[in-house]
């Protein structure tokens, strides 16, 4: 579905300078529907949120190549797609997983390189990390689903969509300068 709104398409090629067509719009790989308002109990919202993110998350990877994942979005930053995804699955481990095993380390992130999501990523298999997210979210919603909703729990699953919601703000960036495609 091409973009055909917002902005003119001349005003926006102008002002990226014309190095990708910035009218592309990528529809989602998945669909994924916001929680309805004033439906379900608190419970069903949080699991809603989190995994409306979780699904945005894969959404902004779908369809690039290992070297765009991989590929800075602008040096000396190490900020990629592929760091992101590294990084919430960081954040998987410290915020989900952590709850059932306190000792679980993590994955990618070690005294060694503190910010290995991040800028570890040369050697990075982006297939096996892409897995490598899906199955932590797999069992995120295990351990999760298994708790009562406590005060601490709930401050969990609050930090995780407060991660998500920050970084997909950077994915949308990332993306865009990656192919110029735009969208949810």
């Amino acid at each position: 579905m091409i973009n055909t709104g917002h902005v003119a398409p001349s005003a926006l090629g102008q002002r990226y300078g014309d190095r990708v067509d910035v009218t592309r719009r990528v529809e989602p790989a998945t669909r994924r529907t916001e929680p309805a308002r004033g439906t379900g109990d608190e419970r069903e919202l949080l699991d809603g949120w989190l995994e409306y993110y979780r699904a945005a998350a894969l959404d902004k990877c779908a369809g690039l190549s290992a070297e765009q994942l991989a590929s800075p979005s602008c040096p000396p930053s190490p900020l990629s797609l592929i760091g992101l995804v590294r990084h919430l699955t960081e954040m998987e481990r410290a915020y989900a997983h952590r709850i059932a095993d306190p000792a679980t380390p993590l994955l990618y992130c070690t005294e060694g390189s503190p910010d290995g999501d991040f800028e570890d990523i040369e050697t990075a298999d982006v297939d096996a990390d892409l897995e490598t997210f899906s199955e932590h979210c797999v069992r995120s919603r295990e351990i999760m689903a298994d708790l009562p909703l406590d005060g601490s729990l709930r401050w969990n699953y609050l930090y995780l969509i407060k991660e998500y919601a920050r970084h997909l703000g950077h994915a949308d960036l990332l993306r865009e300068r990656i192919d110029g495609a735009i969208g949810e």
